[in-house]
């Protein structure tokens, strides 16, 4: 071959070499404004469908107390779907969390031990959970049901007899608006740090993209995940708390349908289920408000609360296919 030859060869290189970078930055860039757009097309749709109700002020009420639940368990959640994990136990954890909450105020208990106890309810969820599948090595999936079942079926004996109410006026203050933003807040930018600037977030993220490579770099894999599910369960904690405070009482279909939730908002923020380093904790936060505008318009819109699920898991479906790569096994960007 001459030189000449060479010199053209490399130069067709360079050329395949620019075109793939620039296809990866547009595709990046894509995956990045696409769930921006998703949100402001729902909020405009629902709120011309719905003559203006769905942005009233009333309504907006409304979608801060719904997306309150979701938001707060999106950001602990981030730390667990960064290095590709997931928990179908959430909705369970969170169920049993608010029966303890409301049994021990009923019994006349400080409040702030309510809190506490309702909280670590939900960590240790979230410990039975990487605990199973960590240390006996069983798939998280299998892992996260065995957590689940058990959960749900402490939530539904408890609860066979009767729902367990407290007076609900009494604790007005616990669904104040403002109280909730400004912990939402706090939350986010706490979530923030730890998800970009600690090892915490960044080896999850590390994990995520080639766990063995990161393990042979010297990431401790058990310890990391393990802390990622204890932030989970803190987020699903305080999530709990206001949840149970937004209805006053406790059946056996308390926290019913989080981790659905959650897996959608992941889907539709843009965050890869496989994890990585393209994990953003931001995608999660605009999946979960995404989720929030849905439910809440299509509500608003009138359709039935079992339509409602069946769209959601359509969107669900219709989401996953498209962002499915078949070669490689696993869900990305």
């Amino acid at each position: 071959m001459t030189d000449n030859s060479l010199v053209r060869h490399g130069d067709i290189n360079e050329v395949i070499q620019a075109e793939l970078e620039r296809k990866s930055a547009r595709k990046e860039t894509l995956s990045i404004i696409v769930p921006y757009f998703g949100l402001i097309f729902i909020i405009l749709f629902f709120t011309f469908v719905t003559g203006g109700t769905f942005a009233g002020l009333d309504n907006l009420g409304n979608l801060i107390n719904q997306g309150f639940v979701l938001c707060m368990i999106a950001i602990g959640s981030s730390f667990v779907y960064a290095h590709g994990g997931m928990d179908f136990s959430i909705g369970a954890v969170s169920g049993v969390a608010q029966l303890v909450c409301g049994s021990m105020i009923l019994k006349g208990a400080p409040l702030w031990l309510c809190f506490v106890m309702t909280i670590a309810v939900c960590v240790a969820g979230a410990c039975c959970t990487s605990g199973i599948t960590l240390q006996l090595g069983v798939p998280i999936f299998i892992g996260s049901m065995c957590v689940r079942t058990s959960f749900q079926g402490i939530l539904k004996t408890f609860c066979q007899k009767s729902d367990i109410a407290i007076n609900y006026e009494s604790y007005n203050f616990m669904n104040n608006v403002a109280i909730k933003a400004v912990i939402l807040i706090v939350s986010i930018l706490i979530g923030y740090y730890l998800f970009n600037y600690t090892v915490t977030g960044k080896y999850n993220k590390a994990l995520g993209g080639n766990m063995r490579t990161a393990e042979q770099a010297g990431v401790n894999r058990k310890k990391w995940i393990f802390v990622a599910y204890i932030l989970m369960g803190i987020c699903v904690g305080i999530a709990s708390i206001f949840a149970f405070f937004r209805t006053g009482k406790v059946t056996s279909y308390s926290g019913n349908g989080y981790e659905f939730n959650i897996m959608m908002a992941i889907a539709l923020g843009g965050f890869p289920m496989a994890g990585g380093e393209k994990s953003k904790i931001s995608s999660a936060i605009i999946g979960a408000l995404t989720v929030t505008c849905l439910t809440n318009g299509l509500g608003l819109w009138g359709l039935d609360a079992t339509l409602i699920s069946g769209v959601k898991g359509a969107l669900f479906v219709i989401i996953v296919a498209l962002s499915y790569d078949r070669s490689a096994g696993k869900l990305v960007n």
